[in-house]
């Protein structure tokens, strides 16, 4: 990818990188922005950069970035689009994520992770570019990389403070390192030859979340200088430092679990004996609602040193990135436990009332409640556990997370007298990431009032069950009724709670169930490259050729563990669950351990608080902090229920560090540590081209070849679990009991029982694979300049892109399964999901084509056409596998990531118009505006319910729908962004506003009914306002979210993609008062 200079700057740039057109703002470094590593294009270009610049024409604020993103475009052999900043840390968004979404043909997620769509995202998560995730991330123009479980660098965890520019390359040319299918992202930040001289910036901000009601600060600054001696050459040196924070808050309201139900003609999905069946329809199972406060702070520090030869001739860079970004969140979320539900009675309209459905089936409103068949053991003994209400959960979640990328490069280029010009370039990378993730859960039972809204934001109240059988209330009147009023008929209704009034109370509350969850990884990457130049004189067409070679070298260790959930009490076995008004010995009084959480300011007021003026119990304090006391609390309840085993109750909730098989001195099993190394040799030669044609026409490009050679050893362990099977004695006295059910491993044979206590006997051995492969990677570009500002653009290529670590872990956790669906011909089964270090990557054939329209300084008008036929796309397969162990020989049904065996397409085109209108008179000369489209649409592409960390779609919990017939995940078939500013000798003012369609959050929900869920159309509008008040300061305001956007999704319901409304959620608006001084 090569670009041509049209203005005369300072041509110096960072090692390798090729010259891109940047004006210069009186307040920033705004000059010769880079692309990747390369090499100078031409000897002319090579004697440019032997001269400073005289006339630099000086252009600031957002104008400068636009007129620098266009030249960029314009000048660019391969389909580009890019990002400046236009003053020091000033990208023109808060985040790199968040600037991204501008750009034609990107989207971002608003969830921190796409298969679970509860949590969502403050600044962005995920990019698409294209409808495709399958992104390659650059630093500089190398290889970079976040150490989880994919393959690319989280870009929200960079600051954007440190940034120049970002490049968003979306077609390929046979010098680009591979890996990125929908297209590479390069970061880039600054080094000292950016600059005439000596720079010194600075700046300060405090941003204000109107939701959360916080302050948070962030600081940066910045050294900048060159200077050249006789004997020695020119010198630079250039620092950068960054500490941003930010404190947010996100609410939601959800509903849970449509599952289809025979509505009958008592207004109920449950006959009452003297109904009869009306219909079919779509009802839940409960309802949700959640709070969650953020806390992130990023650090980061760059540095670079650049020396160029007396002569010109030689020029060295090298450069230092360090990025630190810390998360941590604290959730309380009040759910009702949907699978218990439904193994206990299911959902049912409260007696005396009836509910609503829409034409299409779908429930709009009524009061829920479940009247219990199930394992409420209590309930007719000691009457504590109330036959009637939904179980639900108060749910305390906290997460810390820390990523550490730290990035070092030298590059050093020589350009001789003559035709030839050399690059060598070396990269060292490595990166850390550290998660904790720890959750409790307390429970109660209550009833939910439901009252859907359309789009709106649909009001819920949970109420004590049975709080409709006051003896004055009315039952078809849900503002009456009293909770705690002593009830009369019928008395198995009754809640009892030992009498206490409401849902506040110890009495009504017990502990359920913990869960931990932990990642350490680390990775280092380093990477070598070897460019040559020759170009030609008098070769007519031909320009020059460039061949050269890389070679990186990856080693990355997972440390990722199971989500350790585990049953801590429950209302089935042992007589019931231990209530929080209780004494545990060596715990005291259990309720001192908790406290209530109300809410306050539930969805900023625009909905009633579901719990009304009952705040309810949750664990009282930051589990990570006091980890620790957690599990000592947690053990303690488990025994006073029921006490452990050696390695565990089966359901008994165990501490990570304290499950049998553990590592030595850390919580994670030996089938939980991955290492793997992946080797990567590349040889390319690419030829360039520029000719005249008739009437002033300039044909120019390039094309050529690129052959991939790729190496994965990956580390990991075969599991045979440890099963607790009960021994024939246990069987035989189960048998002999008539009160008792004969379990189906009991049913066994006796010598089928004998050989699975042998075969689950903790056995672990080790496993090694080793995956090979070679691609050519051929490329085309093509660029007709015509004299009237017209382009046209055509590029043809291959590409590929590297499956996720994560998909390639090499691990076998292997478990009987002895429930009656796994008993095959009289044995049990397993069950499981395995990594597939044999996975190859995703490749694609790719066309792209443009028409280009540059009629202004800052002023263009531009059509896009891309098509894409994909190969290899990555997607679960099921097998059948024989395993043996200990000398027995069980089949065990694996899930595994596998390469389709079907080509699917993409296609789509992007519009993008910007202008500023000069032309008007004064002042509204200032004014400008910026605009893109893009429509996106895929065929055949196979849909995917991959994780790299969900074991649960191998147990067959999926949703039952076709999901052949969605979008293909993250999709959006429409995108648009709109911006308009103003800009005068002191004044910029922009107002920003992106949207995107309805799309596929994730064709599989990671709970409950594990179904696909839609994000519907979502926008957000953004602005800000600077002033600048002399030469070296500048104050001004940045707002994001301004219109208080309330992102909504919903639940697809069958296979004719009904859909039933999911979740609301909202957020801060944020504001940003900053001050920005530079000399």
């Amino acid at each position: 990818m090569f670009v041509t200079m049209k203005e005369t700057c300072d041509q110096s740039k960072a090692p390798g990188h090729e010259k891109l057109l940047s004006g210069v703002s009186a307040m920033a470094l705004i000059a010769c922005l880079m692309t990747s590593p390369a090499l100078a294009q031409s000897e002319s270009e090579a004697e440019e950069e032997t001269t400073q610049a005289q006339d630099v024409v000086v252009v600031t604020g957002f104008r400068a970035s636009l007129r620098t993103s266009q030249d960029i475009k314009r000048d660019s052999e391969v389909f580009v689009d890019s990002i400046t900043a236009e003053d020091i840390g000033a990208l023109p968004d808060r985040s790199v994520t968040e600037a991204l979404q501008r750009i034609p043909g990107i989207s971002i997620d608003r969830f921190q992770a796409g298969v679970d769509p509860d949590h969502f995202s403050i600044e962005g998560s995920g990019v698409v570019v294209r409808g495709l995730t399958w992104v390659r991330s650059e630093l500089n123009g190398r290889d970079t990389f976040s150490a989880n479980n994919g393959r690319i660098l989280s870009f929200a965890d960079v600051p954007a403070e440190l940034l120049g520019g970002v490049d968003v390359f979306k077609n390929q040319s046979a010098d680009m390192i591979e890996g990125g299918i929908s297209g590479s992202i390069n970061l880039r930040t600054r080094v000292p030859f950016d600059s005439a001289g000596r720079m010194a910036a600075a700046s300060i901000e405090g941003s204000y979340g109107d939701f959360a009601k916080e302050w948070s600060p962030t600081v940066s600054a910045l050294f900048s200088d060159r200077w050249e001696t006789a004997r020695s050459g020119e010198f630079g040196f250039l620092i950068n430092y960054v500490n941003s924070q930010l404190t947010a808050r996100s609410d939601g309201q959800q509903i849970s679990n449509f599952g289809q139900r025979t509505l009958f003609s008592n207004g109920d999905v449950v006959d009452d004996g003297a109904s009869t069946p009306v219909g079919t329809v779509w009802f839940p199972r409960g309802a949700a609602f959640r709070s969650q406060t953020f806390e992130r702070e990023r650090e980061g520090i760059g540095a670079a040193a650049q020396w160029r030869s007396p002569d010109r001739t030689l020029e060295a860079t090298a450069q230092f990135l360090r990025s630190d970004s810390q998360q941590a969140w604290t959730e309380h979320a009040i759910e009702i436990a949907t699978d218990n539900v439904a193994d206990n009675g299911d959902s049912r309209a409260f007696p005396g009332t009836t509910l609503s459905f829409g034409s299409d089936g779908v429930f709009t409103s009524g009061l829920i409640t479940s009247d219990s068949t199930g394992w409420r053991d209590d309930q007719f003994g000691a009457q504590r556990t109330p036959v009637w209400g939904l179980q639900s959960n108060n749910i305390r979640r906290d997460q810390e997370q820390r990523y550490v990328t730290t990035d070092y490069g030298f590059n050093l280029r020589w350009t001789p007298e003559g035709p030839w010009s050399f690059n060598f370039d070396y990269q060292h990378v490595t990166s850390t990431v550290d998660v904790t993730d720890l959750t409790l859960w307390n429970s109660t039972y209550q009833d939910a009032e439901i009252e859907l809204r359309g789009s709106s934001i649909p009001i819920v109240r949970f109420r004590n069950p049975g709080s409709f059988w006051g003896p004055d209330a009315d039952p078809n009147d849900p503002a009456q009724g009293v909770p705690g009023t002593p009830c009369t008929p019928p008395a198995q209704h009754c809640p009892n709670y030992a009498g206490q009034s409401d849902l506040s109370s110890p009495a009504a509350t017990f502990t359920r169930a913990a869960m931990d969850h932990i990642e350490q990884s680390e990775g280092k990457l380093d990477a070598f490259r070897f460019d040559a130049d020759y170009s030609f004189s008098n070769m007519g067409w031909l320009e020059s050729v460039r061949f050269g070679a890389r070679r990186s070298i990856r080693n990355q260790t997972t440390r990722f563990s199971t989500y350790n959930w585990g049953v801590i009490s429950e209302q089935w076995g042992s007589g019931g669950p231990v209530w929080l008004d209780g004494n545990v010995p060596g715990l005291g009084d259990l309720a001192g351990y908790h406290a209530p959480f109300g809410f306050d300011n539930f969805m900023r007021g625009k909905v009633p608080v579901p719990t009304g003026d009952q705040p309810r119990l949750f664990w009282g304090s930051n589990i990570i902090q006091d980890y620790q006391g957690m599990i000592d609390y947690a053990r303690g309840v488990n025994d006073s229920w029921r006490p452990d085993t050696a390695c565990g109750q089966p359901d008994n909730w165990q501490p990570l560090h304290l499950r049998c098989g553990v590592d030595a001195d850390s919580p994670f099993l030996l089938q939980e540590i991955n290492p793997s190394r992946e080797q990567t040799d590349a040889l390319y030669a690419m030829v360039r081209y520029n000719t005249d044609l008739d009437g002033g026409a300039q044909l120019s490009g390039n094309f050529g070849v690129r052959y991939v050679s790729f190496d994965r050893e990956a580390s990991g362990w075969r599991a045979f679990n440890q099963q607790g099977f009960l021994s024939d004695a246990e069987c035989d006295a189960q048998a002999a009991d008539p009160d008792q059910t004969t379990s189906t491993f009991c049913q066994l044979d006796p010598q089928v029982r004998a050989d699975a206590r042998a075969f689950a006997n903790g056995a672990l051995e080790p496993n090694d694979a080793v995956y090979t492969d070679d691609f050519w990677l051929p490329s085309f570009n093509a660029v007709l300049r015509l004299e009237n500002g017209w382009q046209f653009r055509l590029g043809l290529s291959q590409a590929l892109t590297w499956p996720d670590i994560g998909l390639t872990r090499n691990y076998y956790d292997i478990s009987l399964s002895t429930t009656s669906e796994d008993i095959v011909d009289g044995r049990p089964t397993g069950r499981f999901s395995v990594g597939n270090p044999m996975l190859r990557p995703i490749r694609s054939d790719n066309f792209d084509l443009s028409a280009e329209w540059y009629f202004a300084e800052v002023g263009s008008l531009t059509l896009s056409l891309f098509y894409k036929r994909l190969h290899d796309v990555h997607t679960n397969g099921t097998e059948r596998i024989a395993f043996t162990n200990n000398g027995a020989t069980f089949d065990a049904v694996v899930t595994t990531p596998v390469n389709a065996d079907t080509t699917g397409t993409l296609k789509g085109f992007e519009i993008a118009y910007q202008q500023v209108y000069d032309m008007l008179p004064a002042p509204f000369d200032g004014l400008g505006i910026q605009a893109n489209y893009t429509y996106v649409d895929s065929s055949g592409v196979s849909q995917s319910t991959l994780s790299a960390t969900d074991p649960d779609v191998s147990a067959g919990l999926v949703a039952n729908v076709d999901t052949s017939r969605l979008p293909l995940q993250g999709l959006s078939k429409h995108t648009a962004n709109f911006a308009t500013f103003y800009e005068s000798d002191r004044w910029s003012a922009r107002l920003a506003y992106s949207w995107r369609s309805d799309f596929v959050v994730t064709v599989r929900d990671v709970i409950v009914p594990f179904a696909p869920i839609i994000q519907e159309d979502s926008g957000q509008l953004d602005g800000s306002l600077f002033y600048t008040v002399n030469d070296n300061v500048r104050i001004g305001v940045q707002a994001v979210n301004l219109t208080n956007e309330v992102t909504r999704t919903s639940q697809v319901l069958n296979d004719d993609l009904l859909t039933a409304p999911r979740s609301w959620f909202m957020n801060d608006r944020r504001f940003t008062f900053l001050v920005r001084a530079s000399f």
